[in-house]
């Protein structure tokens, strides 16, 4: 794959597959990723369920991937073995999967800490300070 490896990189055991090493999703991944899936779609506005949810796996795969296993060329998987959607489904699910292990549970809402609604904690903040009459 082209992509450089970084410290930030993590591997994920694919079952029947082998070990796949990709790159942590940054903004600009997330931008290549919607470049890389609108030049697999042609740019369609409506794609069909099927090559929105294939575009979409192999994007991601192409972007993220660092180091994958001996043999797997995303480019050149058989695309009339029905086995070649089962593996770029099962390598994409297990992706996110970990990606998703990231994320601090029960922050859902992207909020940071100290954002969002909180119990009360009985510190009452003084009124506004009006200013002063001239």
């Amino acid at each position: 794959m082209a992509r450089l490896p970084n410290r930030t990189d993590f591997t994920v055991p694919v079952e029947g597959i082998g070990a796949f090493t990709f790159a942590k999703r940054s903004l600009r991944d997330e931008l290549a990723i919607g470049s890389e899936y609108s030049r697999l779609t042609e740019g369609v506005d409506t794609p069909t369920p099927w090559l929105e949810a294939v575009a979409g796996w192999i994007a991601a795969l192409k972007v993220l991937t660092v180091e994958a296993p001996k043999g797997w060329n995303i480019d050149e998987l058989d695309p009339l073995d029905p086995d070649t959607y089962a593996k770029l489904r099962k390598v994409h699910a297990a992706l996110r999967e970990k990606e998703g292990s990231f994320r601090r549970p029960g922050n859902a809402s992207g909020q940071a800490d100290g954002q969002g609604v909180g119990p009360d904690n009985g510190v009452r903040v003084p009124a506004p300070v009006q200013p002063a009459a001239d």
